[in-house]
């Protein structure tokens, strides 16, 4: 099989390939534009130029890059559903990418116009209220740019697309785009780039908040955790760990035993369960509902984190007592990790349900 990987988001695309080149398949991995915070890549579409000539490549060069394609047994988007970063010409390069696909998918981690969370109802509770409230760009993008490009975008899937899948259930009403041709396939995790830094049963426990965005993640109710906390014990430290390149976070985190992901989300995001790789105890999504995602979600090691200040001082007191256990806890953590998020168990995933659909 010949796949290309068009996007990316924490690292997904990037260990696919890697899951995908070790089970035999040929595989190229492309972003929308050399501008990407995530520098994992083959090619770009479009160079990162500024002005008014940064703005006509972006709309044009991508498809001069679509025109010189080889032909492909699947063209997997994440991300977003498009080459073009720009305004104008965006989806217009959609059915030249069909030409070159035998099949087109799709993977929903993340808030593009396709899995906007604030259009998923069966969610009890989401980030997009203080998200959007915090002001930060992504939040903006949401109301003002993605938000209007949802109906528009759906009837490209509806046209173009044959196959979607999803790693948590905040994503989970993107199956109604397709129906059976749908899975739900969790995050691949190549657990070789994530140092097994366990957490220790110190006297005094590190306690980190690892926000990428503040509103998106729930800071504010996490600083009134803390707040709360101290007034009741003094066995801890905390500090929020937030604006580093991937490496210098990896690096930061060594120190860590208690990571406080989000408190808005029902399932573990990329940073969740990445740092369950590396044998931290991890406060994230880990509701009834995330849980049941998966089948083996329910044996997550994860805690639940609360959006309510109080309740989540009460969480984080309770695993302080348990301090002692936290050896057994972070190898159970990278144990989970490596049986049900392996890049290889997950390329799998994806190759049955794409060579199913060929």
């Amino acid at each position: 099989m010949k796949v290309l990987l068009i996007g990316e988001a924490s690292g997904v695309h990037r260990n696919l390939k890697k899951g995908l080149v070790e089970l035999g398949v040929e595989c190229l991995h492309m972003t929308q534009s050399a501008s990407s915070s995530w520098k994992w890549y083959d090619d770009t579409f479009s160079p990162d130029y500024s002005g008014v000539l940064g703005g006509v490549l972006r709309n044009v060069s991508p498809f001069y890059k679509i025109a010189r394609l080889d032909d492909y047994d699947v063209i997997n988007f994440t991300n977003t559903i498009t080459t073009v970063h720009g305004t104008y010409s965006r989806y217009y390069d959609i059915p030249l990418l069909r030409r070159k696909a035998k099949l087109m998918s799709y993977y929903a981690l993340g808030c593009d116009e396709i899995g906007l969370i604030r259009h998923n109802e069966a969610l009890p509770y989401s980030p997009c209220r203080t998200c959007l409230a915090s002001g930060d760009t992504l939040s903006r993008d949401c109301e003002e740019i993605l938000n209007p490009r949802y109906e528009a975008s759906q009837a490209q899937v509806r046209r173009h697309f044959d196959f979607g899948a999803s790693c948590m259930v905040e994503y989970g009403h993107v199956q109604d785009l397709f129906g059976a041709n749908f899975a739900n396939i969790p995050f691949p995790v190549d657990v070789q780039l994530i140092p097994f830094s366990p957490a220790k049963p110190r006297t005094v426990t590190n306690i980190v908040h690892t926000p990428t965005r503040r509103g998106f993640k729930g800071t504010d109710v996490v600083l009134n955790a803390i707040e709360i906390l101290t007034k009741k014990r003094t066995d801890f430290s905390f500090k929020i760990i937030e604006g580093l390149s991937y490496p210098d976070y990896i690096e930061a985190m060594k120190n860590a035993d208690v990571v406080v992901d989000q408190v808005y989300s029902q399932s573990p995001g990329m940073n969740g369960v990445e740092m369950l790789a590396a044998g931290k105890i991890v406060m994230t999504g880990a509701t009834a509902l995330g849980k049941s995602y998966f089948d083996f979600a329910k044996h997550t090691p994860a805690f639940d984190a609360s959006p309510d200040p109080a309740l989540l001082a009460a969480q984080l007191s309770e695993v302080l007592d348990r301090k002692d256990e936290f050896p057994a806890m972070a190898e159970g953590g990278r144990a989970y990790i490596e049986e049900h998020h392996s890049v290889q168990a997950v390329a799998g995933m994806f190759l049955k349900e794409w060579s199913s659909r060929l």
